[in-house]
């Protein structure tokens, strides 16, 4: 990419802050026209503005400025073609009548870029035009980029003073905006957070005033245990070393061993020999 060509799109990206959008509406006159007839004049306005996003227009009286040079004796040849080129472009309807004595196409052009005289291009008009007196004009509209053919060369002049200083102002507007929305967020940030602490404030007074701050009891976690995995796992047992090893049962064993039968003290009798 060019330095021209970067130059250029950085101009009209300046100019897109102040309204310009897809697709340029590209407006052109006659003397235009005839200056590019042997070039490519649409793909060389699509080189030039870097977008192939464009809309090429032409007044009704600047297609009836080609049909009179194409009258009398002294006619260029080349005006049929450019008429014919005319054509393919987009017809920006002026609502000046067609008769004898039609409006200049410097007047026309400057009607329908300024329609309410007030310096201001509404429409967003690019204006390409080799009519150096129209062009001087046409820097008091603004915003308006205008462009001419200088030595085969398409050229975009820069933004005038006029415009310029709307840019600026702009911009400052739009900075300046930004601060201020950027500040009254803060500031109603700040707010809502300074209405829950007093909030939180006035809770807390009410809860001291009710109750006194308990203290806080320490958890008992009971007596501390040995580490499991450092502990021996005990051996499995047998039966026969659990069966030997289980405690004797006093009841059972009272019930299973057998009671002893009580002996019973037998009286001798006393016989009469005894007796005698």
């Amino acid at each position: 990419m060019g330095k021209r060509t970067k130059q250029y799109k950085r101009l009209m990206r300046s100019f897109e802050f102040l309204g310009f959008r897809h697709p340029y509406q590209l407006l052109m006159t006659s003397d235009i026209i005839m200056g590019t007839l042997k070039v490519d004049v649409i793909h060389l306005f699509e080189k030039t503005l870097s977008t192939k996003n464009l809309k090429p227009m032409i007044t009704q009286c600047s297609i009836r400025a080609l049909y009179n040079k194409n009258v009398g004796p002294n006619s260029d040849p080349a005006v049929a073609g450019a008429i014919e080129r005319a054509k393919t472009f987009e017809r920006r309807r002026c609502g000046h009548l067609m008769d004898d004595n039609p409006l200049p196409e410097h007047e026309c052009v400057m009607s329908v870029v300024d329609p309410k005289s007030n310096g201001q291009n509404k429409f967003r008009y690019l204006v390409a035009t080799q009519d150096v007196s129209l062009r001087e004009k046409l820097r008091s509209v603004v915003p308006t980029p205008l462009m001419y053919v200088k030595r085969g060369v398409l050229v975009l002049e820069p933004m005038a003073a006029s415009s310029a200083k709307i840019r600026e102002r702009e911009e400052k507007a739009k900075f300046t905006d930004g601060i201020l929305r950027q500040s009254k967020r803060k500031r109603d940030d700040d707010e809502s957070e300074g209405d829950s602490s007093s909030d939180e404030d006035e809770d807390g007074k009410t809860g001291d005033a009710s109750k006194e701050p308990k203290e806080k009891k320490k958890k008992n976690y009971g007596k501390k245990q040995p580490n499991p995995l450092a502990v021996k796992k005990a051996k499995a047992q047998t039966i026969e070393e659990r069966q030997s090893r289980k405690p004797a049962d006093p009841v059972v064993d009272a019930l299973a061993e057998p009671q002893k039968a009580k002996r019973k003290r037998r009286k001798k009798a006393k016989t009469a020999e005894g007796a005698e």
